[in-house]
Protein backbone atom coordinates (compact mmCIF):
# COMPACT_ATOMS: atom_id res chain seq x y z
CA UNK A 1 0.00 0.00 0.00
CA UNK A 2 1.20 3.46 -0.86
CA UNK A 3 0.83 5.33 2.45
CA UNK A 4 -2.16 7.64 2.23
CA UNK A 5 -3.31 9.62 5.25
CA UNK A 6 -6.87 9.69 3.91
CA UNK A 7 -7.14 5.90 4.23
CA UNK A 8 -5.47 5.33 7.60
CA UNK A 9 -8.81 5.53 9.42
CA UNK A 10 -9.84 2.21 7.84
CA UNK A 11 -7.92 0.36 10.55
CA UNK A 12 -10.47 1.63 13.09
CA UNK A 13 -13.65 0.81 11.16
CA UNK A 14 -16.30 -1.79 11.93
CA UNK A 15 -15.67 -5.31 10.71
CA UNK A 16 -18.96 -5.44 8.76
CA UNK A 17 -18.23 -2.16 6.97
CA UNK A 18 -14.76 -3.37 5.99
CA UNK A 19 -16.31 -6.64 4.80
CA UNK A 20 -18.72 -4.73 2.58
CA UNK A 21 -15.84 -2.72 1.13
CA UNK A 22 -14.00 -5.97 0.45
CA UNK A 23 -17.08 -7.41 -1.30
CA UNK A 24 -17.31 -4.33 -3.50
CA UNK A 25 -13.67 -4.69 -4.50
CA UNK A 26 -13.80 -8.43 -5.14
CA UNK A 27 -17.31 -9.12 -6.50
CA UNK A 28 -19.42 -7.64 -9.27
CA UNK A 29 -23.07 -6.74 -8.73
CA UNK A 30 -24.09 -10.28 -9.72
CA UNK A 31 -22.01 -11.74 -6.91
CA UNK A 32 -19.30 -13.08 -9.22
CA UNK A 33 -15.59 -12.71 -8.43
CA UNK A 34 -14.06 -9.90 -10.48
CA UNK A 35 -11.52 -11.13 -12.99
CA UNK A 36 -9.13 -8.30 -12.18
CA UNK A 37 -9.30 -8.42 -8.38
CA UNK A 38 -6.24 -9.45 -6.39
CA UNK A 39 -7.48 -9.54 -2.81
CA UNK A 40 -8.81 -13.11 -2.71
CA UNK A 41 -5.39 -14.40 -3.76
CA UNK A 42 -3.67 -12.93 -0.68
CA UNK A 43 -2.82 -14.82 2.51
CA UNK A 44 -4.32 -11.95 4.49
CA UNK A 45 -7.69 -12.57 2.83
CA UNK A 46 -7.71 -16.23 3.83
CA UNK A 47 -6.72 -15.29 7.38
CA UNK A 48 -9.00 -12.28 7.83
CA UNK A 49 -12.17 -12.62 5.74
CA UNK A 50 -14.86 -12.28 6.96
CA UNK A 51 -14.42 -12.08 10.73
CA UNK A 52 -11.16 -10.16 11.23
CA UNK A 53 -11.20 -7.53 8.49
CA UNK A 54 -8.96 -5.12 10.39
CA UNK A 55 -6.20 -7.63 9.73
CA UNK A 56 -6.29 -6.75 6.03
CA UNK A 57 -7.27 -3.07 6.01
CA UNK A 58 -4.01 -2.12 4.30
CA UNK A 59 -4.68 -4.59 1.51
CA UNK A 60 -8.16 -3.12 1.05
CA UNK A 61 -6.66 0.36 0.75
CA UNK A 62 -4.05 -0.86 -1.73
CA UNK A 63 -6.69 -2.59 -3.88
CA UNK A 64 -8.75 0.60 -4.01
CA UNK A 65 -5.67 2.57 -5.02
CA UNK A 66 -4.95 0.01 -7.73
CA UNK A 67 -8.43 0.30 -9.22
CA UNK A 68 -8.12 4.07 -9.02
CA UNK A 69 -4.93 3.76 -11.02
CA UNK A 70 -6.90 2.19 -13.86
CA UNK A 71 -9.18 5.17 -14.37
CA UNK A 72 -8.71 8.20 -16.58
CA UNK A 73 -6.55 9.69 -13.83
CA UNK A 74 -3.66 7.73 -15.32
CA UNK A 75 -3.48 10.29 -18.08
CA UNK A 76 -2.32 12.90 -15.60
CA UNK A 77 -0.08 10.98 -13.22
CA UNK A 78 2.71 9.88 -15.56
CA UNK A 79 2.59 6.36 -14.16
CA UNK A 80 2.55 7.34 -10.48
CA UNK A 81 0.07 5.71 -8.14
CA UNK A 82 -3.05 7.73 -7.36
CA UNK A 83 -3.77 9.37 -4.05
CA UNK A 84 -7.16 8.58 -2.57
CA UNK A 85 -8.01 12.28 -2.78
CA UNK A 86 -7.50 12.20 -6.55
CA UNK A 87 -9.67 9.08 -6.81
CA UNK A 88 -12.49 10.80 -4.90
CA UNK A 89 -12.21 13.86 -7.12
CA UNK A 90 -12.39 11.71 -10.23
CA UNK A 91 -15.44 9.85 -8.94
CA UNK A 92 -17.17 13.14 -8.08
CA UNK A 93 -16.46 14.52 -11.55
CA UNK A 94 -17.71 11.29 -13.13
CA UNK A 95 -20.90 11.41 -11.06
CA UNK A 96 -21.31 15.14 -11.82
CA UNK A 97 -21.37 16.09 -8.14
CA UNK A 98 -21.79 19.89 -8.02
CA UNK A 99 -19.55 22.42 -6.29
CA UNK A 100 -16.35 20.36 -6.17
CA UNK A 101 -13.62 22.91 -5.48
CA UNK A 102 -10.01 22.80 -6.56
CA UNK A 103 -8.83 22.85 -2.95
CA UNK A 104 -11.45 20.52 -1.44
CA UNK A 105 -10.09 17.78 0.80
CA UNK A 106 -11.04 14.14 0.29
CA UNK A 107 -13.45 14.35 3.23
CA UNK A 108 -15.11 17.50 1.89
CA UNK A 109 -15.62 15.87 -1.51
CA UNK A 110 -16.93 12.69 0.13
CA UNK A 111 -19.52 14.67 2.07
CA UNK A 112 -20.69 16.43 -1.09
CA UNK A 113 -20.93 13.02 -2.76
CA UNK A 114 -23.04 11.62 0.10
CA UNK A 115 -25.41 14.62 0.00
CA UNK A 116 -25.66 14.43 -3.80
CA UNK A 117 -26.50 10.72 -3.87
CA UNK A 118 -28.79 10.92 -0.84
CA UNK A 119 -30.73 13.87 -2.26
CA UNK A 120 -31.16 11.99 -5.55
CA UNK A 121 -32.36 8.94 -3.66
CA UNK A 122 -34.80 10.91 -1.55
CA UNK A 123 -35.93 12.83 -4.62
CA UNK A 124 -36.94 9.53 -6.22
CA UNK A 125 -39.07 8.49 -3.23
CA UNK A 126 -42.81 9.15 -3.01
CA UNK A 127 -44.20 11.56 -0.44
CA UNK A 128 -45.60 8.58 1.42
CA UNK A 129 -42.15 6.95 1.54
CA UNK A 130 -40.58 10.19 2.72
CA UNK A 131 -43.23 10.65 5.39
CA UNK A 132 -42.65 7.10 6.61
CA UNK A 133 -38.90 7.70 6.77
CA UNK A 134 -39.30 10.97 8.67
CA UNK A 135 -41.69 9.33 11.11
CA UNK A 136 -39.36 6.36 11.75
CA UNK A 137 -36.33 8.60 12.20
CA UNK A 138 -38.24 11.27 14.16
CA UNK A 139 -37.19 14.02 11.73
CA UNK A 140 -39.41 17.10 11.77
CA UNK A 141 -39.95 20.10 9.45
CA UNK A 142 -38.58 18.32 6.37
CA UNK A 143 -39.39 20.21 3.15
CA UNK A 144 -40.48 17.64 0.54
CA UNK A 145 -39.26 19.64 -2.47
CA UNK A 146 -35.95 18.65 -4.09
CA UNK A 147 -34.35 21.89 -2.93
CA UNK A 148 -35.74 21.38 0.56
CA UNK A 149 -34.45 17.83 0.72
CA UNK A 150 -30.93 18.90 -0.22
CA UNK A 151 -30.97 21.81 2.21
CA UNK A 152 -32.20 19.56 5.00
CA UNK A 153 -29.50 16.97 4.28
CA UNK A 154 -26.82 19.65 4.38
CA UNK A 155 -28.17 20.88 7.70
CA UNK A 156 -28.31 17.36 9.14
CA UNK A 157 -24.76 16.67 8.01
CA UNK A 158 -23.52 19.73 9.88
CA UNK A 159 -25.64 19.86 13.02
CA UNK A 160 -27.50 16.56 13.13
CA UNK A 161 -24.79 14.11 12.22
CA UNK A 162 -26.39 11.20 14.04
CA UNK A 163 -29.65 11.76 12.17
CA UNK A 164 -27.84 12.04 8.85
CA UNK A 165 -26.19 8.69 9.56
CA UNK A 166 -29.65 7.28 10.30
CA UNK A 167 -30.90 8.63 6.96
CA UNK A 168 -28.02 6.89 5.16
CA UNK A 169 -28.79 3.61 6.90
CA UNK A 170 -32.49 3.98 6.14
CA UNK A 171 -31.74 4.45 2.45
CA UNK A 172 -29.55 1.36 2.42
CA UNK A 173 -32.34 -0.73 3.90
CA UNK A 174 -34.97 0.70 1.57
CA UNK A 175 -32.99 0.12 -1.60
CA UNK A 176 -31.83 -3.35 -0.59
CA UNK A 177 -35.51 -4.26 -0.21
CA UNK A 178 -36.23 -3.01 -3.72
CA UNK A 179 -33.29 -4.84 -5.24
CA UNK A 180 -33.51 -8.12 -3.36
CA UNK A 181 -37.08 -8.26 -2.14
CA UNK A 182 -35.99 -8.19 1.49
CA UNK A 183 -33.93 -6.06 3.84
CA UNK A 184 -30.33 -7.20 4.10
CA UNK A 185 -28.91 -4.15 5.85
CA UNK A 186 -29.97 -3.18 9.34
CA UNK A 187 -29.40 0.06 11.23
CA UNK A 188 -25.81 0.02 12.36
CA UNK A 189 -24.72 -1.69 9.15
CA UNK A 190 -25.28 -5.23 10.36
CA UNK A 191 -24.94 -7.40 7.29
CA UNK A 192 -27.67 -9.99 7.01
CA UNK A 193 -26.02 -12.17 4.39
CA UNK A 194 -22.45 -12.11 3.19
CA UNK A 195 -23.47 -13.75 -0.08
CA UNK A 196 -25.24 -10.50 -0.99
CA UNK A 197 -22.37 -8.28 0.14
CA UNK A 198 -21.55 -7.13 -3.38
CA UNK A 199 -24.99 -5.60 -3.90
CA UNK A 200 -25.34 -3.89 -0.52
CA UNK A 201 -24.93 -0.28 0.39
CA UNK A 202 -23.51 2.11 -2.17
CA UNK A 203 -23.95 -0.29 -5.08
CA UNK A 204 -27.65 -0.30 -4.33
CA UNK A 205 -27.69 3.50 -4.26
CA UNK A 206 -26.17 3.70 -7.71
CA UNK A 207 -28.80 1.36 -9.10
CA UNK A 208 -31.74 3.76 -8.84
CA UNK A 209 -31.11 7.44 -9.52
CA UNK A 210 -27.93 8.84 -11.08
CA UNK A 211 -27.49 5.36 -12.40
CA UNK A 212 -27.51 5.93 -16.16
CA UNK A 213 -23.82 6.68 -15.79
CA UNK A 214 -23.33 3.11 -14.55
CA UNK A 215 -23.75 1.66 -18.03
CA UNK A 216 -21.17 3.91 -19.65
CA UNK A 217 -18.48 3.59 -17.01
CA UNK A 218 -15.44 1.43 -17.62
CA UNK A 219 -14.70 -1.58 -15.40
CA UNK A 220 -12.49 0.41 -13.02
CA UNK A 221 -15.21 3.00 -12.44
CA UNK A 222 -17.71 0.24 -11.69
CA UNK A 223 -15.47 -0.57 -8.74
CA UNK A 224 -14.23 2.89 -7.77
CA UNK A 225 -17.61 4.62 -7.61
CA UNK A 226 -19.30 2.27 -5.10
CA UNK A 227 -16.01 1.74 -3.22
CA UNK A 228 -15.52 5.49 -2.73
CA UNK A 229 -19.12 5.85 -1.63
CA UNK A 230 -18.62 3.06 0.89
CA UNK A 231 -15.42 4.66 2.20
CA UNK A 232 -17.23 8.03 2.41
CA UNK A 233 -19.99 6.43 4.47
CA UNK A 234 -17.44 4.66 6.69
CA UNK A 235 -15.49 7.87 7.32
CA UNK A 236 -18.66 9.74 8.22
CA UNK A 237 -19.72 6.95 10.56
CA UNK A 238 -16.24 6.76 12.12
CA UNK A 239 -16.17 10.53 12.61
CA UNK A 240 -19.59 10.51 14.27
CA UNK A 241 -18.63 7.62 16.54
CA UNK A 242 -15.33 9.29 17.50
CA UNK A 243 -17.12 12.55 18.30
CA UNK A 244 -19.65 10.69 20.45
CA UNK A 245 -16.88 9.03 22.44
CA UNK A 246 -15.10 12.37 22.86
CA UNK A 247 -18.21 14.07 24.23
CA UNK A 248 -18.88 11.16 26.58
CA UNK A 249 -15.38 11.20 28.12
Amino acid sequence: MKTDSDLLFLQHCDNNDLCTLCDILTHDNHGRIRLTEQLTKLDSFNLSYPDNMKGMWQDLAAELQRYGGNTILNLYRHGRGPSYESIVEDVCRMMKVPNIGEHDTAQEMEEKLLVFVSSNMLGSMTKEELAQMMDELNIRDFDLTKQGITASLLLLMRVGRKQFLQVLNYLLRTISKRLLGRSVVQVGSQIGSRSFGAVLGPIAWIALSVWTIWDIMGPAYRVCVPAVMQVAYMRYKYSETSNSYAHAS
